[in-house]
């Protein structure tokens, strides 16, 4: 019964990666019918070129995981919790939180591009309003903001998606649990502490692997916020992928930078799991 499900998976994901760290081993235009043959030159060149573009940009990538984790995972369990008490319109809440996550990624970007404008952005504008005019800056040309002008539209984006999946584990929890509590004279931070987040900390988990992932595989976010235009200041791995495959034709280049990628997102998932096991849950 599952060979069919199986059969699509090798075909559609396992081949095409199988294929991909093949093609790293060649230097190929992806115009030509011949390849050169050159092993592990490309993986050599990721990590010895000169400027190490490759590594700059792989630190671009962990600075968006560091400051999304730390901003979007406690704010969602927070709304999460809040919306799962007797709060009014809690349903219309999830829903406006949950809006942008189904916007396509394009309509985001081109909608905070916009935003941070430096001459008619509605940030720009909102600070001269307030008498702010010295915090004015052109938020994604410069290099100090730029990185962290993305991080937040992706932050604003994906928000909703992350309170979605922790409010259907809060909603899970038996309110015999948070009755008991309560009756040993547990207040709100003893309840969250000792109920709500260890039978939690499964769908928790799993909204870390998801920021991981998507963290290390963030691609048209920053391409369309940077006018599909090279950036230094805010390139990640698949962007300069993608420049080294399609706009410079050496696609087993690009395929080295994918094949390193997938390793560093499957070790960095592992060690996620690793680092948030639990042997028990307590309560």
């Amino acid at each position: 019964m599952l060979a069919p499900a199986v059969a699509l998976y090798g075909v559609f994901v396992l081949y095409p990666m199988a294929q991909a760290f093949h093609l790293s081993l060649y230097r190929w235009s992806g115009l030509s019918e011949t390849r050169q043959f050159v092993g592990l030159a490309n993986f050599q060149a990721l990590f010895t070129e000169d400027p190490p573009q490759f590594l700059r940009y792989l630190g671009h990538n962990v600075i968006f995981l560091a400051v999304s984790a730390v901003v979007t995972l406690p704010l969602a369990l927070f709304f999460a919790v809040v919306l799962a008490g007797r709060v009014k319109g809690a349903g219309f809440f999830r829903a406006v939180y949950l809006f942008p996550n189904v916007i396509s990624v394009v309509a985001v970007a081109t909608l905070w591009y916009f935003i941070y404008d430096h001459d008619y952005g509605l940030l720009n504008a909102a600070l001269r309003l307030v008498g702010l005019e010295s915090f004015q800056r052109t938020w994604l040309g410069d290099s100090r903001t730029a990185l962290y002008a993305i991080i937040a539209t992706s932050i604003w984006a994906s928000l909703g998606f992350y309170i979605l999946l922790f409010s259907a584990g809060v909603q899970n929890i038996p309110p015999s649990y948070m009755e008991a509590a309560e009756l040993d004279g547990a207040g709100s931070w003893q309840k969250f502490r000792h109920v709500t987040l260890p039978l939690v900390w499964e769908v928790f988990k799993l909204g870390v692997l998801y920021l991981v992932i998507h963290a290390l595989n963030l691609f048209g976010l920053v391409y369309v916020m940077n006018l599909n235009q090279p950036n230094s200041d805010t390139d990640v791995i698949l962007t300069y992928l993608y420049q080294k495959g399609f706009a410079e034709n050496d696609f087993g280049y690009a395929a080295a930078i994918a094949s390193v990628g997938f390793v560093i997102i499957l070790m960095t998932v592992l060690l996620s799991l690793r680092l948030l096991k639990r042997e028990t849950v307590e309560y």
